[in-house]
């Protein structure tokens, strides 16, 4: 697959219309990437994921593990409320007229096991180390990104990725809880694991997003909840996570978590993937762990050493190279009359039919319209 270094792979589709004499626009509707949203969506996106592990922790009863469960509901309701987005935006149709790929369901698919495995492993261990786990992800799909996209970051993009990685080493494991009986040995030892599974499943996720960027992001949102639900619910069918401890309380801390770690984190994630390239987005997606790590301080007592204030601030330090880049420059289009476009098209036809009505317009004034030519002798 030739793709340039540095731009987002897209996939050619066909356009809206085939009339001749109209200006064919692409089905996304999207022209070069906008760094600007990409940004603000990975900040907001990021912001609401670092609080998932306390919306999780609330809803699930003491001593239950239930993080497929919480995951699958997550996709299910981020799922009818893009579907419901559609409908509202007259849009439905589109979900027929882009066509699937590989990319667009194995997204959705390591998508869902990604969190699913990350809720688990935030209530075996602590959030801190849970969410750090969970974000080796974006650094593998950098290296991936590398590899197979042949995305080359630049001097700014590996100073800023290597800044955050440090900040997120030194923020693992070195940020310990104010009970140190809080978790046992034995749940230590299974939510790491589950939070280096799903750091794992993360980097595959993010490494699709890169394809198929040309698809509109509502409708890739859409698919990609839907898909996600659909692996999710297969682990959901193999652990059968045991709901009935679940109170009233758990059940409002859920529909919290389904609709603000759901609905809007992951919809978000999908917009700041199709316009920001891996290294910008390991790099801004850091910012989550400042968020967590801030969250378990406050709400779960869980002590900040020095290094691990260290690490937090250097992931701050990292992101600003990215706050501060400019947008590429774009070249300004030219400015056009009314109709303008439609006299191209029509200068267009006429040329490829061989009419001569329609290219007066483009010859230079004063040469003569030449007349009709007189036809050739037969030769036998």
């Amino acid at each position: 697959m030739a793709l340039i270094l540095g731009t987002t792979p897209t996939t050619p589709e066909r356009s809206l219309t085939s009339e001749p004499g109209r200006v064919r626009e692409p089905l996304s509707g999207r022209g070069s990437p906008n760094r600007r949203l990409g940004i603000l969506a990975i900040i907001v996106s990021a912001s609401a994921m670092g609080a998932a592990g306390l919306f999780s922790r609330m809803a699930t009863p003491s001593g239950a593990v239930i993080g497929e469960s919480l995951t699958l509901g997550r996709m299910l309701v981020g799922a009818i409320g893009t579907l419901a987005v559609l409908a509202l935006a007259g849009r439905i149709r589109q979900l027929r007229r882009v066509r699937l790929s590989a990319s667009v369901v194995l997204g959705g698919v390591f998508l869902g096991l990604s969190l699913a495995t990350y809720i688990s492993a935030t209530v075996l261990t602590d959030l801190s180390r849970a969410v750090v786990l969970h974000y080796i992800g974006p650094v593998l799909a950098t290296v991936l990104a590398r590899v197979l996209l042949k995305e080359r970051p630049g001097r700014l993009d590996v100073l800023s990725l290597g800044i955050g990685s440090i900040g997120m080493v030194l923020a693992a494991g070195l940020l310990v809880s104010g009970d140190a009986a809080a978790h046992p040995p034995e749940q230590q030892r299974l939510g790491t694991i589950l939070g280096i599974a799903s750091g794992l499943s993360y980097a595959v996720a993010l490494l699709c997003y890169r394809y198929r960027s040309d698809m509109p992001a509502d409708v890739r949102s859409f698919w990609n909840f839907l898909f996600g639900a659909l692996g999710t619910g297969a682990m959901v069918a193999v652990t059968r996570p045991d709901l009935s401890g679940l109170t009233a309380s758990n059940w409002a801390w859920a529909g919290t978590f389904f609709l603000v770690c759901g609905l809007l984190a992951l919809g978000l994630l999908v917009v700041a993937g199709a316009h920001l390239r891996a290294a910008e987005l390991s790099s801004l997606s850091y910012w989550e762990i400042v968020v967590a790590i801030g969250i378990g301080a406050v709400a779960f007592g869980e002590g900040i050493s020095p290094l691990a204030a260290v690490g937090v601030v250097l992931i701050v330090v990292a992101m600003v190279p990215m706050l501060a880049r400019r947008q590429p420059g774009r070249r300004p289009a030219r400015c056009r009359p009314p109709g303008a476009a439609d006299a191209i098209g029509a200068v267009d036809d006429g040329a490829a039919t061989g009419s001569s009505g329609s290219t007066d317009s483009a010859r230079p004034p004063g040469r003569p319209r030449p007349g009709p030519r007189s036809p050739r002798p037969h030769r036998r």
